[in-house]
């Protein structure tokens, strides 16, 4: 079956890291928030996700938080309100867990930002959302560590 679905699509049962595995790949994590913050929403997530797929629990679910921070805002960008307050609930519910900081980030802060904007923009509903101020966007303040 050269060249189908199947042959091409990553291996989605791989072991979990180990701390030190995990600590030894946090440059993809750093990565994908140098994207994020550069508003290359979409390539941020892509970056995340094949990490995503292999980090245990707890850290597992820091990283999918900055997933659907970045997925609410390619719907943003892309015009589709549909999925934005859900994806920021989303992200807002997981990086409860991880204030005020975890591997450097600032997430405290990021949680704010979350809450801020996903209220600017459920106050402007799906009629108005194109007018929310894309400076707007929550920055995700870091500093590189290794674990």
């Amino acid at each position: 079956m050269k060249g189908s679905a199947v042959t091409q699509a990553p291996f989605r049962n791989q072991p979990l890291l180990t701390p030190e595995q995990l600590a030894a790949r946090l440059g993809e994590f750093y990565r994908a928030i140098d994207e994020y913050n550069d508003a290359y929403y979409f390539a941020s997530h892509e970056t995340l996700e094949d990490l995503w797929m292999v980090t245990p629990w707890p850290e597992r679910q820091l990283f999918q938080a900055v997933i659907q921070l970045a997925a609410a805002f390619v719907h943003l960008v892309r015009g589709e309100y549909a999925g934005i307050i859900k994806l920021l609930d989303a992200a807002a519910a997981k990086l409860r867990d991880f204030t005020p900081e975890r591997f450097g980030v600032q997430t405290g802060a990021l949680l704010a930002d979350i809450v801020a904007v996903r209220e600017e923009l459920a106050a402007l509903g799906a009629e108005r959302f194109r007018e929310f101020d894309e400076a707007r966007v929550p920055r995700i303040a870091f500093r590189r560590i290794s674990e």
